[in-house]
């Protein structure tokens, strides 16, 4: 960097950047940590540009993402809890307005050449919202530590609990939890090998208990067969796909970000609020402050089921009537199993950790009923 490009870094740094900062700031509605690698961003030969440009490629783009971000107080409170520090710099390459932002840690990182497509802005601040909201990665079962950790969960301790856990894991998905079905092979005593989905667990007292296998035709057979195993004959049962045991479809389930699910609730409330006229509050339990993709999804699945449920109820007068006279507060949570209770005034709605422990709108619309 020469001097002409030290000289216009310096006089953007001291006429400029004070105003914008405080634009910074008042978007936010906090005071933000910035800070600017100004070194990284002068570039040798464009310094005549540097008003120009650094406003429009770093400055103007994170400023209306944090006011748009922070539109409502959710957002503002989201904003002051994540947001730690925002570091501007030139040091990847990197052009395209997709890529300018990364958040991590509370560290939001604009990196971006500083005299490239800088007529962008929405394309940036887009892209800035979108880093500041997402929401945290799933894992991906297939590299956990233990493949087998899925399964050994469920704490299925022989043929027969396994068959029965598989069951149930079948017996949610045709509920409309839309888990991954698992498809198992038998080994039985004559030798011959049998492979398909558990659909029923038969019961006859002349008999005893049968397995009903389907294989649907497009797993390569031409047509659709059922097979009928006796328990009795079975050796060994193998479970195809272990890692993905009691998992949900891929993107079947979309994880929210905090904010997107805190909205999620505000907007039920609302509802809620409207119909029954009062001022029910519903929102997440005390002390949830969900970060993981899992405890996320979980609530944000519940959450739907919850609007489904509280809309089903208001609808009929002696439901509306119950949520007057016994309701003041709706909250959410997550726990190993599923429940419903009212407890002084507060209906507190918990979901399963695990998909297959999951409520269904009809399960839960019924769980709110009994509980009122």
């Amino acid at each position: 960097m020469g001097i002409a490009e030290r000289k216009a870094a310096k006089q953007f740094e001291e006429t400029h950047y004070p105003k914008l900062k405080k634009d910074i700031d008042d978007a936010a509605r906090f005071t933000v940590q910035v800070e600017v690698d100004w070194t990284s961003l002068a570039v040798e030969g464009y310094e005549h540009l540097y008003a120009e440009a650094w406003p429009k490629v770093y400055f103007e783009p994170l400023i209306a993402a944090l006011r748009t971000l922070g539109q409502d107080e959710l957002g503002r409170e989201s904003l002051q809890g994540s947001l730690k520090r925002v570091i501007i710099r030139n040091t990847t390459g990197t052009s395209s307005a997709s890529s300018v932002a990364t958040f991590q840690d509370g560290v939001l990182m604009l990196d971006h050449e500083p005299v490239t497509n800088v007529d962008e802005v929405k394309e940036r601040q887009e892209a800035i919202q979108k880093a500041l909201e997402a929401a945290p990665e799933t894992p991906n079962v297939y590299t956990a530590k233990d493949p087998l950790q899925a399964f050994l969960d469920w704490e299925a301790k022989g043929v027969d609990a396994t068959l029965y856990a598989v069951l149930r894991i079948a017996g949610r998905q045709q509920a409309g939890i839309p888990l991954v079905l698992p498809r198992i092979t038998l080994s039985l005593r004559s030798g011959r090998v049998v492979s398909g989905y558990v659909r029923e667990m038969l019961e006859d007292r002349r008999e005893g208990r049968a397995v009903l296998l389907y294989s649907p035709s497009e797993s390569g057979l031409p047509y659709d067969e059922a097979t009928l195993v006796p328990v009795g004959v079975i050796e060994t049962l193998s479970i195809l796909d272990m890692p993905a045991f009691g998992a949900l479809k891929r993107d079947a389930v979309a994880v929210p970000s905090l904010l997107q699910l805190r909205r999620q609730l505000a907007t039920v409330e609302a509802r809620v609020r409207a119909a029954t006229e009062t001022s029910l509050v519903l929102g997440l339990a005390p002390g949830v402050n969900a970060t993981s993709a899992e405890e996320l999804r979980a609530l944000g699945f519940l959450a739907e089921r919850a609007r489904e449920a509280l809309e089903a109820l208001v609808k009929d007068e002696l439901g509306r009537a119950a949520l007057r006279e016994k309701v003041k507060r709706i909250h959410l949570r997550t726990d190993k199993h599923a429940a419903v209770a009212l407890t002084d005034g507060t209906l507190e709605l918990v979901t399963g950790r695990r998909p297959v422990d999951w409520y269904t709108r009809q399960e839960l619309e019924n769980a709110v009923q009994s509980a009122l």
